[in-house]
């Protein structure tokens, strides 16, 4: 994969020389290389479509028109782009414009028995990962919540997954954290006959899953091998997409097969009784 991009890269930097040497023969005979117009230097070659960064309208580059879960070979381009134009920084609002349209998923866990605080150490195991990621930290993280953690991940793939067919390589853990709980008051046995109080202190955890949009990832990677983990993330992810999808075809065509079955087992009991 760093092979095909690092090939990429080099075919797009000979573009972009080609591209300003025949602008350079077409101009004026005063035209020297350090006056090229800097929206020269933003064009690469014919291998990729020119993309420029917009202060409104459109997306940087292909995140306008590139889906969430796109095909591996329009991921390899971008991500060769994103790469040959890394000095260019993107606005933070497109940014947050496409994430506000990614799907999410809400999971909770109310009323455990334990100091939020603590609570916290655990979640931030979790926050900020893949859900493959956090699951597999959490099954290493030697805390007593670790386990409950993880069932409130699984439970929320699991919706995902029945809403809208997202399998767990595709969502990541937006927000992880936990809150107070009511806490139970309780008497604090002191030395010399006195007594005070104590809290049994309870937490909430709440739970954001969201949809992982690779073309945003891979443009915000700003290294080649962060950009070929987003890369091997994105092949993993669809092929359990493709996979999940298949197991559906299937389990829906057996069940109007089974549902076919019924009715014409229907039929022909009412049918034997007509003739009774």
């Amino acid at each position: 994969m760093a092979q095909v991009i690092s090939c990429r890269m080099s075919r797009l930097i000979i573009g972009a020389r080609q591209l300003i040497s025949t602008t350079a023969s077409t101009m004026t005979p005063n035209f020297s290389p350090q006056k090229v117009p800097y929206r020269w230097m933003r064009c690469l070659s014919s291998v990729i479509p020119v993309r420029r960064i917009e202060a409104s309208g459109l997306d940087y580059g292909a995140t306008s028109t590139l889906e969430a879960v796109p095909p591996q070979d329009k991921a390899v381009d971008f991500a060769a782009f994103a790469h040959a134009n890394r000095h260019l920084k993107v606005k933070p609002f497109i940014i947050k414009r496409r994430i506000k349209k990614l799907r999410t998923y809400i999971g909770a866990e109310k009323g455990v028995r334990h100091s939020p605080w603590r609570m916290n150490l655990v979640c931030q195991f979790a926050a900020g990962l893949t859900v493959p990621e956090a699951l597999k930290q959490l099954m290493f993280c030697q805390k007593r919540m670790a386990p409950l953690v993880a069932k409130v991940i699984r439970d929320t793939a699991k919706e995902a997954d029945r809403r809208d067919g997202l399998q767990p390589s595709q969502l990541e853990v937006a927000e992880c954290f936990s809150t107070h709980g009511s806490h139970l008051k309780r008497i604090k046995i002191m030395g010399r006959g006195r007594s005070g109080k104590k809290h049994r202190r309870h937490s909430h955890i709440r739970l954001v899953l969201r949809e992982i949009d690779f073309p945003t990832k891979l443009l915000q990677a700003t290294s080649v091998n962060q950009k070929r983990k987003w890369l091997e993330a994105l092949k993993s992810a669809r092929e359990d997409y493709e996979k999940a999808s298949v197991e559906r075809k299937e389990l829906a065509e057996l069940e109007a097969m089974a549902s076919q079955l019924e009715e014409d087992a229907r039929k022909k009991e009412e049918g034997q009784r007509g003739k009774i």
